[in-house]
């Protein structure tokens, strides 16, 4: 929740009927969609965060806690829940991967060691640290007048922290 007491709250409208068979049909599709979120958000400017059309037919959406209980009232909507914020935990990696984490991923001088063998690595990009120096904007031109981001306050981001780098910013 920000503080003025909105959160995300991704709304669910059910499955989603055939697929599309053609791009006219996939922009109906986003058309008819479109206009029952504008109706269920009742003209609230800059509320719709994100919109599902595949997989599942839906929306997320900045609302408050009346606003989410009020849409869920809706004959049409199958239910509404608050959009969680996850933290990862990597509590095993390193036991998993039958390391610790002090060990040198040198690898070793003999051609025939399996070290790594069948091994995969994932990274995943959970967001970003603005005060690293690689957002740094030293040396960095103006933005273009022509450029229509914002920067906002989200949870654990001041927006105080945008600079010529990080000039959009949207939670």
């Amino acid at each position: 929740m920000t503080e003025n007491g909105n959160g995300v709250y991704i709304v669910y409208l059910g499955a989603v009927g055939a697929a599309a068979t053609s791009l006219n049909d996939a922009v109906k599709k986003d058309q008819q969609a479109a206009r029952l979120f504008s109706s269920l958000l009742k003209g609230k400017t800059n509320a719709l965060v994100h919109s599902y059309t595949n997989g599942f037919l839906g929306f997320a959406a900045r609302l408050t806690e009346d606003e989410a209980q009020s849409i869920a009232r809706e004959p049409e909507v199958v239910s509404v829940f608050p959009d969680p914020i996850l933290q990862l935990h990597t509590t095993r990696s390193w036991d998993f991967l039958k390391s610790s984490a002090d060990h040198s991923w040198d690898r070793p001088s003999s051609s025939s060691s399996s070290t790594g063998t069948d091994t995969i690595i994932g990274i995943l990009d959970t967001g970003i640290w603005p005060e690293s120096a690689s957002f740094n904007d030293d040396g960095m031109g103006p933005i273009p007048a022509r450029w229509k981001g914002a920067c906002e306050d989200g949870i654990d981001f001041n927006s105080t922290l945008c600079n010529r780098y990080l000039s959009k910013n949207k939670t």
